[in-house]
């Protein structure tokens, strides 16, 4: 009989029913108990969170404090400081260590008095009503000068007696917080260039914010606990300090802009004058300003410009509106038209096309009718026979017209895309303008306002920039303010050489603008830019302004923007300046002001940059020649007796 294996069955739990009730109660009591505690943890925290976690902190045994970096200086070309951070104090007191003893209250309310000029009675109310704070900043921004003597009363250098020992001993809950406080040591000066840093390092202006990550450093930082032989033990992580900025300008020639843009606008009372001064062979500038300055060390103060009723009442908004008014670089966020100064870039486009050559000649009789409009020269009698260089020297508008249709809409427009009007120039610095331009499809009136610099808006860097590659020998270089990067020991981290873009004109062209350049300032419109042993070349501009407020369709009456745009020498350019002066007050079209203005900056920068003398000038020009580029009312007639023009086409 054989034998057979039984396998029995285990036997399978089951919960029954009076398992499944107190499984179910207990896990039911247990999320119950879960949610009460949770509940009850959420209210302690929010009821009294704050006491206990002082009671917490009150019980370690560890400390810890910021220890600031220093950011980085800000110097010109020649290693000037311009921006600068400086260590300051707060003084802070610790009300819980000093009502920690009675007998600490009376030295220490006493050392106070007697080092800070703060009233005893008022300091010993606030310590009290205080008790609990560890953290109160009494005084900020202290110089070391200022708590020096205390400090030294804390190493008892006037403890004579052991009664003024124990009162040192007694001084207990004073310390001092390190910071340091941005300072500008030349307060207004290129202050729309440089911008300023907040308390908290942040910057939205100038070179402080586009530069702002390498002037900032990183916070170090005080460790300090105590050991198992109730020993205080320190650890120190040293701050890192920020990188330091070399620019491009120059402190000097800065001064010199400056004081004269004041000078001239209290002599002719503009409503604006804006100077840029630059190395057009390195797109490097060495000096910038308008006439609207901030004290760089207390930029938030309206007072210079507002009453302090008109202060008071603005809403924080229309406060803030105005501050940024005043913070903007007029020179790089602001766009006009630039009048005749755009005349040699037309020129320069139609020479190097070949559609013109110097033997080309024009009969200017005042006038030209395009597209239904009368377009007029501001001789509206009419030059005659003029060529080229007659035609820039003598800004005659009939002539620019000529050269523009030659040119045509097409490469018009490719010129001045190529000339950097229309674009960003790139330059380093925060808010830069477009301007506006036509492109292509521009119809025949359009071109030939164009031809002469009315009808687009430039910025002041964009006319540097591309005037410098006019004269150099055709070589666009990007603008910029800031040369390098070096530690705070003086090794380089970033070197920003000179970039150069594109090549907008040849040798050829550049050298034949130059020589237009020059006739301007010896036979044209621009004698008053002479500067005896200098050969000067540059172009005068008397462009209408245009009504923008919204309110008008035209041009804005008896309201001209003046500039002249000059380079020195002209046969090797080694200094570009430009100036512009908005509609002096008893003679709104006097292009001489702005020359004049010209002449005597240019007259102080020359020699302090050793440019030599090349020419000695005989004949002196006139001291109070008015000759402008004088546009008549209804420059641009149509049908409707509009003077703003619209494109033919549109």
């Amino acid at each position: 009989m054989s034998e057979r294996k039984i396998r029995r069955k285990k036997p399978k739990l089951k919960f029954n029913k009076q398992m499944n009730t107190k499984l179910a109660v207990t896990f039911w009591a247990t999320a119950l108990a879960l949610f009460a505690l949770c509940a009850r943890i959420g209210y302690l925290n929010m009821v009294k969170g704050d006491e206990y976690s002082i009671q917490v902190l009150a019980q370690q045994s560890f400390t810890s404090r910021t220890i600031p970096y220093k950011r980085g200086d800000i110097k010109d070309r020649n290693g000037n400081v311009l921006a600068t951070s400086v260590m300051v104090y707060n003084l802070v007191v610790d009300s819980k260590v000093i009502m920690s003893d009675e007998k600490y209250m009376e030295p220490t309310v006493s050392a106070l008095s007697r080092y800070f000029d703060l009233d005893k009675s008022d300091m010993r109310t606030a310590i009290r009503e205080r008790k609990n704070s560890s953290y109160w900043v009494v005084l900020k921004n202290l110089r070391y000068e200022e708590i020096e003597e205390f400090e030294e009363y804390l190493e008892y250098k006037y403890a004579e007696t052991d009664e003024d020992r124990a009162d040192v001993d007694n001084t207990k809950g004073i310390w001092f917080e390190k910071k340091y406080k941005r300072m500008y040591p030349y307060n207004t000066l290129a202050c729309s260039v440089l911008g300023f840093a907040n308390s908290d390092n942040s910057a939205t202006v100038g070179i402080e914010s586009s530069y702002s990550s390498y002037l900032q450093g990183t916070d170090g930082r005080e460790y300090g606990y105590m050991d198992a032989d109730n020993n205080m033990e320190t650890v120190i992580k040293d701050a890192e300090n920020g990188n330091s900025v070399i620019s491009s300008i120059d402190m000097n020639i800065q001064r010199i802009v400056q004081k004269a843009i004041k000078k001239y606008m209290k002599k002719y009372n503009p409503k604006r004058i804006a100077v840029v001064v630059a190395d057009p062979n390195t797109g490097e500038i060495l000096a910038m300003g308008d006439d609207i300055t901030f004290d760089l060390n207390d930029p938030w103060n309206l007072e210079d410009y507002y009453t302090e009723s008109q202060i008071e009442n603005m809403s924080q908004k229309k406060q803030s509106e105005k501050l940024n008014e005043i913070w903007n670089n007029f020179c790089i966020t602001d766009s006009y038209e630039p009048g005749s100064t755009a005349k040699p870039f037309t020129v320069a486009a139609a020479y190097e096309e070949g559609v013109i050559d110097e033997n080309a000649t024009f009969v200017c009789d005042g006038y030209e009718k395009v597209g239904g409009f009368t377009i007029k020269c501001h001789d509206v009698t009419g030059h005659g026979t003029l060529d080229v260089k007659g035609a820039i020297a003598h800004s005659c508008n009939d002539f620019l017209m000529h050269i523009g249709d030659l040119l045509g809409a097409e490469e018009f427009a490719k010129y001045q895309a190529r000339f950097g009007f229309g674009t960003k120039t790139g330059i380093d610095l925060p808010g830069e303008t477009r301007g506006l331009v036509y492109d292509e499809n521009m119809g025949a009136s359009t071109l030939a306002t164009n031809s002469f610099g009315q009808n687009f808006t430039v910025n002041m860097v964009q006319m540097v920039a591309g005037f410098s590659s006019l004269i150099n020998g055709g070589y666009y270089y990007e603008p910029h303010v800031v040369k390098q990067i070096v530690t705070e020991d003086g090794e380089l981290v970033k070197n920003f050489s000179k970039t150069l873009v594109k090549q907008t004109i040849t040798k050829e062209t550049s050298d034949y603008i130059k020589e237009c350049l020059r006739e301007v300032v010896t036979d044209g419109t621009g004698t008053t830019a002479a500067i005896d042993g200098y050969t000067v070349g540059g172009k005068t501009g008397t462009a209408e302004k245009v009504d923008t407020s919204g309110k008008g369709t035209g041009r804005l009456k008896d309201q001209y923007i003046l500039s002249f745009l000059g380079c020195v020498p002209c046969e090797n350019p080694q200094v570009v300046c430009y100036t512009l002066m908005d509609s002096p007050e008893d003679n709104t079209q006097a292009t001489a002001y702005n020359t004049e203005l010209w002449t005597y900056i240019m007259k102080q920068v020359l020699p302090y940059l050793g440019v030599e003398k090349t020419e000695k000038i005989e004949k002196k020009a006139k001291k109070q020649n008015l000759e402008t580029e004088f546009y008549s009312d209804g420059i641009i007639e149509g049908d409707d007796g509009s003077l703003i023009l619209k494109d033919e086409d549109e």
